[in-house]
């Protein structure tokens, strides 16, 4: 039961809304928009007890957060963050590692970053 709990938890926080908490192995994870206007600065939190990352992204328009694993069973951080323009990629990616917190892959804007990200995880990344 608490397995569907979770997973439902999860498909509730994965949408394009800018402020998303969830967590993620035993990382709290926290995503949360600094400024009033489309386009603005997205503040990353991974917390786990006293320790942190903090990872700051800018002209983010729609963003998802989930936790996945890759093909070692390692939970991994998956954050994809875009803007809505027409010269933007919806394929900018973000990977921290859910036990070190270690950033893996810092998205450049406008760049798809699908496959880096893929190659990191060892597997396709669902759509």
């Amino acid at each position: 039961m608490k397995t569907i709990n979770f997973f439902i938890f999860l498909i509730l926080f994965t949408s394009n809304a800018i402020a998303q908490n969830y967590v993620c192995g035993k990382t709290e994870v926290i995503i949360e928009k600094i400024g009033e206007y489309e386009s603005s600065r997205i503040h990353v939190i991974a917390k786990q007890g006293e320790r942190e990352t903090s990872l700051w992204l800018n002209s983010i328009d729609y963003i998802s957060g989930t936790c996945v694993t890759n093909e070692r069973k390692q939970s991994k951080i998956l954050i994809n963050g875009y803007c809505g323009g027409s010269g933007c990629s919806e394929k900018t990616y973000t990977i921290i590692d859910a036990r070190t917190l270690m950033i893996e892959l810092v998205p450049v804007q406008g760049k798809n970053n699908l496959s880096i990200a893929e190659s990191i995880l060892g597997k396709k990344i669902p759509e």
